[in-house]
Order: structure tokens, then sequence, then C-alpha cells
């Protein structure tokens, strides 16, 4: 019985994982000022996510806003590239129009030791 029970939990405890964090906590990303450059990073911590995982979508479409994955310039035998880092996400370009603007960034972790989970938050960028 006690070895029934400890298979048990190591199974039990293999299926659970850390949920993904995204940062900022809070709802609201950084004010922004119609005509002049802006840029906020939102950070998505506790889990493996690439291109395919993650989804970000900006309203409104015509917002003069665009998301990027942070990229990281290296040098490896000779050669340069750049590697894309979809755990920290760059909101980034010039407002056109005063308002609300909504972020939204959604996907999943991919599974690695653990099961991957779903995510979701959803931010607001006031533009003065």
């Amino acid at each position: 019985m006690k070895y029934f029970i400890c298979v048990l939990i190591v199974i039990v405890s293999g299926c659970s994982g850390t949920y993904p964090t995204i940062l900022p906590e809070k709802n609201d990303l950084k004010v922004a000022t119609v005509n002049h450059k802006y840029q906020d990073i939102i950070e998505i911590k506790g889990g493996a996510v690439n291109e395919s995982s993650v989804s970000v979508s900006i309203i409104p479409n015509d917002s003069g806003l665009a998301w990027n994955p942070e990229e990281i310039k290296y040098s490896f035998g000779g050669e340069d590239g750049v590697n894309k880092d979809y755990h920290r996400i760059i909101i980034s370009g010039i407002p056109k129009k005063s308002g609300d603007y909504r972020v939204t960034v959604s996907g999943f972790t991919l599974g690695t030791m653990y099961s991957g989970k779903d995510f979701y938050k959803q931010y607001t960028i006031n533009i003065k």
C-alpha cells in the first residue's frame, strides 16, 4: 500500500507545474502620447514559449503600434545571427489617435518536464 501511495504522489506531482506569469501584473501599460514614440515590455515567465505558442493582438488594428519578440544578437564561429525571445514581447510604435488601446497576450507554454499551460492577459494603454 505504501508503494502505491508513493507512486501515485510521483505521478500526480509530475503532472503539475507552475502556471505562466505575465508581467507586468497590473492591467495597464505605460501611458502614451499621440505622435510620440512608445515602447513597453510584456514578459512571459514560467514556461517555454516560441513563435507558434504566443499570440498578441493590438486593438484598434490601425493604432500605429506593433509587437515583436525581443531580438538577441549573437556571434558564433565567425557568423552573426539573431535569436527571437518570445518571453519578452515589445510593444512599440507611434500611436495615431487618443483613447484606450487594448493589448491581448495569449497562448500556451510548451510541455517539457511538465505539461504545457494556457495563459491569457489583457492590457490597456491610455493614449493622450
